[in-house]
């Protein structure tokens, strides 16, 4: 029995296919908001290889990743799972960059990252930001060669390209944090 989609599939067959299979990698996908982890996984792709015996999925063609506030797209996107456990999420993008988006629990607010490659380590809750690499949170802003953000610790650890010299810097704006008016009800 082949294991993977075949390119030629017809759209309502793959499309049935892919829900179907989305429902595989269902238990979780961040340190998102606490409801976003009982969301369903829905994907959306051009086409999909899937291999259930390997556990590895590759979507390519527009591909946009959701559960619940989490958002994942890339021209290809390759998913991992381990028992039926979504364990690793990279996105390439190709013609622009791979994106990834999540509402963060209180007033947190949304990350946002960018990168020509993102690697989600869902387990270790780490994003991997590579080339043309930028966060944003809260309006504070990191760019760099590569950035490797902490969703559970919040922490980041930004790198530069040495061969472009001074542009190839690391870039930080930290917005200040706004005073609480303890007269204001």
């Amino acid at each position: 029995m082949n294991n993977f989609l075949p390119y030629g599939t017809s759209a309502p067959a793959c499309f049935v296919r892919q829900w179907l299979l989305a429902l595989v990698f269902l238990p979780v996908m961040a340190q998102a908001l606490p409801g976003d982890r009982q969301q369903p996984i829905n994907i959306s792709s051009d086409t999909a290889d899937v291999n259930t015996r390997e556990g590895i999925s590759v979507y390519r063609g527009d591909v946009v990743v959701t559960q619940g506030t989490t958002r994942i797209t890339g021209d290809v996107v390759t998913v991992y799972s381990n028992d039926r456990e979504v364990s690793r999420v990279i996105a390439v993008g190709e013609e622009q960059l791979a994106y990834y988006e999540e509402q963060q629990p209180g007033d947190q607010g949304i990350i946002q990252a960018w990168g020509e490659t993102i690697r989600y380590d869902v387990s270790g809750d780490q994003i991997e930001l590579i080339r043309n690499a930028r966060l944003t949170q809260n309006g504070d802003i990191f760019t760099g060669e590569k950035i490797d953000y902490n969703l559970v610790q919040q922490t980041v650890n930004a790198w530069g390209d040495r061969e472009q010299g001074a542009g190839g810097r690391v870039q930080m704006v930290l917005q200040p944090r706004q005073k609480r008016d303890d007269s204001t009800p």
